[in-house]
């Protein structure tokens, strides 16, 4: 039997809030992490957002235009307090589903919080699969 405290177990739980859908309750999926933790959804393309209450504000943001959303998990590594996905998000946006290939880095405190989670992908490709630039899909996560 695994231990459900490890930095692995408590990202694979916090990726399964947002596995099928967007969460009905963003405060309980945010809850893994610490309140001055950070999330940077493309890194280097967007500036980190720093705070649980700012994350949950980007992530509602991102609710208006990403209708739904969901995450095939391809596979996952830890060390220490780091942990390693590799995962394709679907995004639906427009009528249509549209993959979304990614590695995410999460880091944990000794409490098992995350305080880091940083997303690397493609900006420039998922803007061009939705049909738009770079700047009107920059824009759309922010509007």
């Amino acid at each position: 039997m695994s231990d459900t405290r490890t930095p692995e177990a408590i990202v694979r739980r916090f990726i399964d809030a947002f596995r099928e859908s967007w969460p009905q309750d963003l405060d309980a999926a945010l809850a893994p992490l610490a309140d001055d933790a950070y999330y940077q959804i493309a890194v280097p393309a967007f500036a980190p957002v720093r705070g649980r209450d700012a994350i949950k504000a980007e992530l509602e943001l991102m609710r208006q235009s990403v209708t739904d959303q969901r995450h095939d998990m391809k596979a996952v590594a830890a060390s220490g307090n780091t942990v390693f996905t590799e995962r394709c998000d679907w995004s639906f946006r427009n009528g249509r589903w549209v993959p979304v290939p990614l590695v995410a880095v999460f880091e944990l405190n000794d409490a098992g919080q995350i305080t880091a989670w940083r997303e690397y992908l493609d900006p420039g490709h998922v803007a061009k699969l939705h049909g738009m630039s770079m700047e009107a899909f920059r824009e759309s996560l922010a509007a």
